[in-house]
């Protein structure tokens, strides 16, 4: 088996950009997400208990928007899409569905003024490529954007799933297609950190085939943390929920749960 390699450059300053700027063009197809509208069905049920009566929402860490845009259609709300990435940002302003829809390019950790939003989103995996100490400027950022009243929503990977799913070999046969995913360490505690290498294959002939591969480096960041860190960048807690299969739980069970949802708001002046 012959294959095109398409690394990422070694030198890059920051491993998120480095690993998203290798996968982008291929991102929509590696990544299929069967129950990305089950997580759409989850904000809009924390967005409709929590949040405010408006209509703005921005969804930061959204890659190529798919989120982003299944949230605009699911709440009917006008909707902006942020990522730190420049080429998943461009895919997500090539879709089509994307016509009038405002994508930029913005970094969790530096967040830029984008506008007054009722709602802010962080779906999926984008604060887990952030350390501990860096949650809180995160935090502080989304914090910035947010009207009176308004909440932010986001979801945490639990120890439980860094366990099952993240520090595992996996290799994935899909039509022609061939992913593999090799992690670990395996945590043997909360807060920590789990590296993750993808490697994409897709045919291009007989004999010949196209490679995509990716690092990425996952801190699990466990309740007692994202809390810690909540109040440090002035957001209070408002509620956590739990993900088991099809259901949100009012536990936010580390070991049993796939994800916890958290919903928070600005400290009370």
């Amino acid at each position: 088996m012959s294959a095109q390699h398409e690394d990422p450059e070694a030198t890059a300053a920051d491993p998120a950009l480095t690993a998203y700027a290798a996968v982008a063009a291929d991102y929509d197809t590696i990544v299929e997400d069967p129950y990305l509208l089950r997580w759409v069905t989850f904000y809009r049920k924390l967005i409709e208990r929590y949040g405010p009566a408006g209509k703005r929402l921005l969804d930061a860490g959204c890659g190529t928007g798919r989120g982003t845009l299944a949230l605009r259609d699911r709440l009917g709300f006008t909707v902006t899409g942020c990522d730190l990435s420049p080429e998943m940002i461009e895919a997500a302003r090539a879709k089509p569905a994307a016509a009038g829809t405002r994508f930029v390019v913005a970094d969790l950790r530096e967040m830029p003024d984008l506008g007054t939003f009722d709602v802010v989103t962080c779906m999926g995996e984008p604060l887990a490529y952030l350390s501990g100490a860096e949650l809180a400027a995160a935090f502080a950022g989304l914090g910035r954007q947010l009207a009176d009243g308004g909440v932010v929503v986001f979801d945490m990977t639990t120890l439980g799933s860094f366990r099952r799913d993240y520090a595992v070999t996996k290799v994935v046969d899909r039509d022609g297609r061939f992913d593999v995913w090799r992690g670990g360490p395996v945590p043997a505690g909360p807060d920590a950190v789990v590296d993750v290498t993808h490697d994409y294959f897709a045919r291009t002939g007989d004999t010949t085939w196209r490679r995509v591969s990716s690092r990425h480096r996952y801190h699990h960041h466990s309740d007692a943390t994202v809390r810690g860190q909540l109040a440090a960048g002035g957001l209070r807690l408002i509620a956590a929920h739990g993900v088991e299969g099809r259901k949100l739980t009012g536990i936010p069970d580390e070991d049993v749960c796939r994800k916890i949802l958290y919903v928070a708001g600005k400290q009370s002046e």
